[in-house]
């Protein structure tokens, strides 16, 4: 991976834009709940992603204390998404519920470089923790968060809570 954080923005994701983010988010989430041991049964896994789903999003892209956003690259092609809400379980933390960059633009300092700018959004909107939840059958994710100063603070087998002060 590239050292030097690559030139990209975000777009905030629009209604149309969010109609297709969440026909493969849910889905997406329900697998990772699969291959992390969290759930067994396909059906079961979809309920519950489906169900977290709205409850994070229950206004679509225009939920309340919600920044998703659409990842651009150098060249404004849409290249990922990267998102989290003001958390429901702490104040002044921001937990992140989507990070996601195409497979094409992965391992060439994308992904890095879309998350140091989520963190700086976060931290100029006023949260001065950020929180996420990784599957660690994911160990590139894994690392990259561990290699941007994020501390496990919860251990759940299949899955981990880290958190980093912003």
């Amino acid at each position: 991976m590239e050292n030097t954080l690559k030139q990209i923005s975000f777009k905030r994701m629009n209604s149309d834009e969010f109609k297709v983010y969440s026909k493969w988010s849910a889905k997406a989430y329900a697998d990772h709940l699969i291959k992390s041991g969290d759930e067994k049964f396909r059906f079961k896994a979809l309920i519950a992603a489906k169900s977290e789903f709205r409850d994070i999003f229950p206004e679509g892209a225009d939920s309340a204390d919600n920044y998703l956003y659409i990842v651009l690259n150098e060249n404004n092609e849409k290249i990922g998404v990267l998102g989290y809400q003001k958390s429901p379980f702490e104040e002044n933390a921001a937990f992140v519920t989507e990070n996601v960059i195409k497979e094409e633009y992965r391992g060439k300092g994308y992904g890095k470089s879309a998350f140091v700018k989520i963190q700086e959004d976060a931290r100029e909107k006023g949260f001065s923790k950020m929180v996420l939840n990784v599957f660690k059958h994911t160990p590139v994710s894994y690392a990259m968060y561990e290699k941007n100063g994020f501390k496990v603070i919860e251990d759940h087998g299949g899955s981990a809570i880290m958190e980093k002060i912003l």
